[in-house]
């Protein structure tokens, strides 16, 4: 185990002496490697979206997946890369004792597990990035909410186990298929604005959304900055986002199509807003990213929610 446990270590070690040292690479020799984590520590809530993980890896290997084809084309795209996501989602009421208060319009516990299929493209003519996935997976115990969540509560000295996963939504299956368009509207050196529209159909979700994103700060200018193609070494900036989605469903708080809970509702709403503020890092080929998450209601009777966001990324 110590033999494989040093290899592992090993392989690690070099990656990320590449990440740092190796020359700027073409589009068709890098594969990047990310891994996002959102929590609520931050304001010590641990209520509603509390935890997420997520894994992304891009490489030439998923260039020839099948399900390429229905991922959003662009017709005047300079480079798209394809890849592979792996995401956990976990939610949970404000009373994860109550049972009784949980009955009275409180957030049902409720976890899932997606593997995706994505593509992401950029046109420096027209100024657009595009975004696409397919997702497919789990709602339900089978996603392994419970033990994610039990398990990092567990080896925490100050958290105690959740009472009350007993009662989350049953499993169902999810299929999801999201896309996203981001129109650069206006930059300057040190400063950009963006519009972003989305549209997301399945389960466990179904909305449309539109907003804006922006950067502040030093940042290679486009296409340069897309996946690490760059000479530069360091880029520094802020982000700030803010959107705006129509709700057409939910499962983790309405369940999914074959799910049964003792309390999952229908009232949810059907406009939520979503804001986030953010830093970013990038050396070479690795890029760390930070941002505050703040969503209005989910439903009538939530309250406004707020998360940290933290995703660290490389390229090899």
């Amino acid at each position: 185990m110590k033999y494989y446990l040093k290899k592992t270590s090993l392989f690690i070690l070099v990656l990320f002496v590449q990440t740092f040292y190796s020359q700027s690479r073409t589009a068709d020799s890098l594969s990047t490697f990310e891994f996002k984590w959102s929590n609520d520590f931050v304001y010590n809530t641990d209520y509603y979206f509390t935890n997420g993980f997520a894994f992304e890896v891009f490489t030439n290997v998923a260039n020839k997946n099948p399900i390429n084809a229905i991922l959003l084309p662009i017709e005047t795209s300079d480079l798209e890369l394809f890849g592979f996501t792996l995401t956990q989602n976990i939610f949970t009421p404000i009373a994860r004792c109550d049972i009784h208060k949980q009955l009275n319009g409180d957030r049902p516990f409720a976890a899932y597990l997606l593997l995706g299929f994505k593509k992401v493209g950029f046109s420096q003519k027209n100024q657009i990035r595009t975004y696409s996935e397919l997702q497919v997976g789990v709602l339900g115990p089978a996603a392994l909410g419970k033990e994610t969540q039990n398990g990092i509560h567990n080896n925490i000295p100050t958290t105690a186990p959740v009472i009350g996963w007993e009662n989350q939504i049953s499993n169902s299956l999810m299929i999801n298929y999201s896309a996203s368009i981001e129109k650069i509207v206006y930059t300057i050196s040190g400063f950009d604005f963006s519009g972003v529209s989305s549209v997301v159909l399945g389960l466990p979700y179904t909305n449309l959304g539109v907003g804006f994103k922006t950067r502040i700060g030093f940042f290679n200018s486009l296409p340069k900055d897309f996946e690490f193609i760059s000479s530069q070494k360091w880029q520094l900036f802020l982000t700030i986002s803010a959107s705006g989605s129509l709700s057409g469903y939910n499962a983790t708080l309405q369940g999914g199509l074959f799910s049964e809970s003792i309390y999952t509702f229908n009232n949810i709403n059907r406009f939520v807003g979503h804001a986030s503020l953010g830093i970013t890092a990038v050396y070479k080929q690795f890029k760390m990213e930070y941002s505050q998450n703040f969503n209005t209601p989910e439903f009538t009777t939530a309250v406004h929610h707020s998360w940290a966001y933290l995703s660290i990324k490389f390229g090899f």
